[in-house]
């Protein structure tokens, strides 16, 4: 379950009204289950609101079956006045506790339930409200990458058609973007909520499509899409066979036996680095007691930055080129501008990326890809172990019905097409976890952003935009990977390595300042050891963002900064994708209230990598643990340029210290909690 202010909440809404307006309905096998648990009458659909825990008694082939369904306690909390927050939950068969059964169902918990058809006169009003009244005009909406026209007709009835499907005779009157529909839908939904049932906080709407319930809850802002429940007879939840042989075939047969063959040297080179590097993470654990009440924040003289660039040049490989840098925070500001870079390439275009996942938004980038490949030199490198297992996962926003993801990326990506893919392998389950995609060699995005739905819907993310020569430097790297990961493998790079004739382009750009690539490999810890030393020469703040926290050096660092009057915030995620992480954020969580470090605990998932220091950045792909910092293949870039820090700080730092809430408390743990941290240690 991912909560979220946008993104995922506002695609799902858009669906449900579009469809509702347009009178469609899915014929997916799951509506078809559920047209069996959805009688003409809903007497005998109740449901039960109890908190954050929602359970339904569906009758199902003449018995009852029990579904339930539960996000986070956090989501609901702080909504913005007139604003709403959104959760998706999938609604499951598996029975509840008897004890969580009898606190949910009493009579002062049940939720109003209203049918289909009131769901659609709730949708219609909205449109009534939102499009002309005069038949012949309407309104275009330019939401989630959709271009819409929802018009009344000669008979001024409403009708739905994609822009460029536009009936001539129509006039448009305005046009709604993301945020001009996200707040006008909202504020029609809630005074059509209110209208049916004056007096009622709570309403489960039975919606006919996917998802299959709308919860909408007006005490707390808060609305919860739900998905429909397997069913338990025809749809039982098992890993599916061919997922099991590709498994093996990953994970075994290509990351070990063939990559002896084709990567000897990287086989053993990154076997013996993993190895060492447990033992290290393992002596370095623990973090240092606090002694005393930490010091009150300094306000004195921040670190010489000329003085550190020039320290870098010499304490790690690499070296600085000139470049921009612009801030695409979120998928809602990326994904579209990434589109953008690929219709206008016009010689080659280089994707580099951990997850190249198969949902509906993964494909739409992919058919893209493959339609540009015809006049475009198009390749794509993924990693092998991260596409596999994030296409195995499902997501948490609505998919269009009937959507057959494809069972292997490379194969769909040059099928029928003159693209070329690749998979790089991965050896003792090391993995390549860059992000950089690179158009013509002249504009190179980089950041925490896969492709795929949880990026582009659900997760708050950061990537950067990259012009100048030091999208010549990536250039070259991306080669070499690409080589890496081919036919010839190790003997390949050596090759391009030693004899390649490709050098960074001398791409000048106005106003262009220093960017220094920090890379993670085997044997390269530039990342880990920038940022260690940028803590300890921290003299005024240090800003730190991101999901997976678990090296206690680098704990030990921020600690003994604080102690010396450096103000120091960590921003978290509430809600994150590994479990074992999040539990490992929460006992680091607790030594950094305990000595006077400012915690924040982001809404949702944060999947952001970003850092400041007193005035010099570092952002990319790697996370603050053991794998990103010492053993994985990572890119970051850094840079200290006043204005480029200073949008850094106030667009991504200052806007998530707003939405985040500030913990004034320690976490609640238990014993095993602790033993969950020392398995993370090595994650």
């Amino acid at each position: 379950m991912t909560p979220t202010k946008g993104g995922a909440g506002l695609c799902a809404l858009l669906l449900l009204l579009l469809l509702a307006v347009a009178g469609c309905s899915t014929s997916s096998q799951r509506s078809r289950y559920l047209g069996e648990i959805e009688p003409s009458s809903l007497t005998n659909l109740t449901a039960y609101l109890n908190g954050t825990n929602l359970q339904l008694r569906i009758p199902l082939r003449g018995k009852a079956a029990f579904a339930h369904a539960h996000w986070p306690a956090a989501v609901g909390e702080g909504a913005a006045p007139g604003g709403y927050q959104h959760a998706f939950a999938q609604l499951t068969f598996d029975p509840p506790s008897h004890a969580e059964r009898a606190a949910a169902v009493k009579p002062g918990n049940q939720v109003a339930v209203r049918d289909a058809r009131h769901w659609q006169e709730l949708v219609q009003g909205i449109f009534q409200a939102l499009v002309p009244a005069e038949a012949g005009h309407g309104v275009i909406l330019l939401v989630e990458m959709r271009e819409m026209v929802v018009y009344r007709d000669a008979a001024g009835k409403l009708g739905v058609a994609a822009l460029a499907d536009k009936p001539a005779a129509v006039t448009v009157d305005r046009t709604y973007n993301d945020t001009d529909f996200s707040r006008s839908a909202i504020t029609l939904l809630t005074r059509g909520v209110n209208a049916i049932s004056p007096g009622e906080a709570h309403y489960l709407f039975v919606t006919g499509e996917e998802p299959a319930f709308v919860l909408i809850d007006t005490s707390r802002n808060l609305i919860v899409f739900l998905s429909y429940p397997r069913d338990p007879e025809t749809e039982p939840f098992a890993v599916p066979g061919w997922f099991a042989v590709r498994a093996f075939n990953s994970l075994f047969l290509k990351s070990l036996v063939a990559t002896a063959v084709k990567n000897p040297v990287t086989l053993v080179s990154r076997g013996l680095w993993h190895l060492g590097n447990s033992g290290a993470a393992a002596l370095q654990a623990g973090a240092d007691a606090p002694a005393e009440p930490p010091p009150p924040v300094a306000g004195g003289p921040a670190m010489d930055l000329a003085a550190w660039e020039q320290r870098l040049d010499h304490l790690v490989s690499g070296r600085r080129f000139k470049g921009r840098v612009d801030y695409f925070i979120d998928g809602e500001r990326f994904f579209p501008a990434l589109v953008q870079a690929i219709e206008d390439a016009r010689e080659s275009v280089d994707v580099q990326v951990f997850i190249f996942d198969n949902d509906d938004y993964a494909v739409k980038i992919a058919d893209q890809l493959k339609r540009r490949s015809a006049t475009v030199r198009v390749r794509v490198l993924l990693d092998a172990m991260g596409s596999l297992f994030a296409g195995n996962k499902d997501g948490h926003s609505p998919v269009p019905a009937g959507f057959d993801p494809p069972a292997d990326m490379v194969a769909y990506l040059e099928a029928g097409a003159k693209a070329h893919a690749r998979s790089a392998s991965n050896p003792w389950l090391t993995a390549d976890h860059r992000k950089c995609l690179i158009f013509d060699g002249r504009r190179a995005f980089i950041g925490g952003m896969n492709l795929g739905r949880e990026y582009r819907y659900e997760w708050h993310d950061l990537m950067l935009g990259l012009s100048g020569p030091v999208v010549g430097r990536l250039e070259k790297d991306f080669h070499e990977a690409w080589v890496h990961a081919g036919p010839f493998g190790d003997y390949g790079y050596a090759w391009v390595s030693l004899f390649s004739r490709l050098h960074p382009r001398k791409l000048e750009v106005p106003e262009a300042f220093d960017i220094r690539p920090l890379r993670t490999g085997t044997g390269l810890v530039d990342i880990y050891r920038a940022q260690l030393e940028a803590i300890q020469r921290a003299r005024r703040y240090i800003y730190l963002e991101n999901a997976y926290f678990s090296d206690d050096t680098m704990l030990r660092e921020l600690i003994r900064a604080r102690r010396r009057g450096v103000d120091v915030r960590m921003v978290m995620a509430t809600e994150n994708d590994q479990a074992i992480m999040r539990t490992s954020s929460q006992v680091r969580a607790n030594r950094m209230l305990e000595n006077g470090i400012r915690v924040y605990a982001y809404p949702g998932m944060t999947h952001v990598k970003a850092a400041i220091y007193d005035g010099w950045a570092c952002v990319g792909s790697a996370n603050m643990d053991k794998l990103s910092l010492r053993v994985s293949q990572e890119l970051d870039v850094a840079y200290s340029d006043p204005t480029a820090v200073d949008r850094l700080r106030r667009e991504l730092f200052e806007a998530d210290f707003q939405k985040s809430r500030e913990l004034r408390g320690p976490v609640e743990l238990e014993w095993f909690d602790f033993f969950l941290k020392a398995l993370a240690d090595q994650l």
